[in-house]
């Protein structure tokens, strides 16, 4: 009789473990209020980071459970309820499939930073605005790099002094310094 190998559990306890962290950390920034108010209703928070930063660390699903946990006290939760857990979902891809794939950490880190940015300006921002101006927010204007183009410009720098930091405090939880996303 052939055995079968033991099945391999949706989420190892490392990914669990983050999930908690990162979820908790994501729902009491939002939950706190603690936000800095740019254009209504785009904020610049800290929670709305962990989604991205979980997926690195530990794969799209840990990305998913984040952003639920981000959406869940939101402002908008009819928004980020679905678009939260898909910034964690393509951060963990990208992360790992091509950040991760640059060796030298030399280059790694600019290319980490230009990579960062032009997902905020041509994917998260447009996202965010298209579905915001869908529950009438406010307009949607394919100028949007022009209308709101200054907040997707200081947002990206936001969001890449906080990954950056992040990552260089904690370099083994997200496999920088093997060059290996830990998932």
């Amino acid at each position: 009789m052939v055995q079968k190998p033991p099945k391999k559990p949706l989420l190892t306890t490392r990914q669990l473990g983050l999930a908690a962290a990162f979820a908790a950390a994501a729902f009491a920034f939002r939950a706190s209020g603690l936000v800095i108010t740019l254009a209504p209703p785009l904020v610049i928070d800290l929670g709305a980071l962990m989604p991205c930063l979980a997926g690195m660390a530990a794969g799209p699903i840990v990305g998913i459970i984040v952003g639920i946990a981000r959406g869940i006290p939101s402002g908008l939760p009819q928004v980020d309820l679905v678009l939260q857990p898909v910034k964690g979902i393509y951060w963990a891809y990208i992360y790992k499939y091509v950040i991760m794939r640059i060796k030298d950490p030399k280059i790694r880190w600019p290319i980490f930073w230009v990579i960062t940015w032009l997902l905020q300006f041509f994917v998260e921002s447009p996202l965010f605005i298209f579905a915001n101006s869908l529950l009438g927010f406010y307009p949607f204007y394919p100028t949007w790099p022009f209308t709101l183009g200054w907040y997707t410009a200081l947002y990206g720098v936001y969001q890449i002094v906080v990954f950056s930091a992040i990552i260089a405090a904690l370099p083994s939880v997200f496999g920088w310094k093997e060059g290996k996303a830990p998932w």
